[in-house]
């Protein structure tokens, strides 16, 4: 007698099954396979948001290392902003310069988080200080610290504005009673007329 050939399936309907499954399988394989996950990440912008509130989530902050921030200052262009969450004068600067740089078109700013390589003398921190040594508040020590917040502009290596007033504002003011009319008026065309500069108009 002829030994029957055993079979995959049992019948049509399981094999149909098997196929569909399998099919299904593949699909999920391509589509699993061709998701971005660097575009799943938080952007920079919403980062920003998370840290400081009160700037819109559609800003255009993107977070600087010390490296990026020496890059500048060497030769290259860009905006910087120098603070830390912590600091809550920060919020305002963040605040203004994001308005100012919209409404300029401008696509960048950096936001350069200086705290941890101040406290920790980190070296390229150390460079920038020696290259912004004619900027840099001195303090009764001798020791020249950016202090929060600041704005930095540079073109093409070229310092267009240090701007550190509110790190150095003294007493128990408070911004919100410090930012009148007057204030914020006299802040918006500060950056307004660097960042024409910057732009070359």
């Amino acid at each position: 007698m002829k030994k029957e050939k055993k079979k995959f399936f049992k019948n049509k309907i399981q094999m149909v099954s098997y196929i569909i499954i399998f099919i299904i399988c593949i699909i999920l394989f391509i589509v699993i396979g061709s998701i971005d996950y660097d575009k799943l990440e938080e952007s920079d912008a919403v980062k920003f948001n998370n840290l400081y509130s009160n700037v819109s989530k559609d800003n255009v902050y993107h977070f600087a290392t010390s490296t990026d921030v020496l890059n500048i200052i060497q030769g290259r262009s860009g905006i910087v902003l120098f603070g830390f969450p912590e600091n809550e004068w920060t919020k305002y600067y963040a605040y203004y310069l994001n308005e100012v740089a919209k409404e300029n078109n401008i696509q960048e700013i950096n936001y350069y988080d200086f705290l941890r390589d101040r406290e920790n003398s980190n070296g390229t921190y150390e460079t920038i200080i020696t290259h912004l040594s004619n900027y840099v508040p001195t303090n009764d020590l001798g020791n020249q610290n950016i202090q929060a917040p600041t704005i930095l502009i540079v073109k093409n290596g070229n310092i267009l504005l240090y701007l550190d007033d509110l790190s150095i504002i003294k007493g128990n003011i408070k911004p919100e009673s410090y930012f009148d009319e007057s204030t914020i008026n006299n802040l918006m065309e500060k950056l307004r007329t660097a960042l024409d500069n910057y732009k070359g108009v």
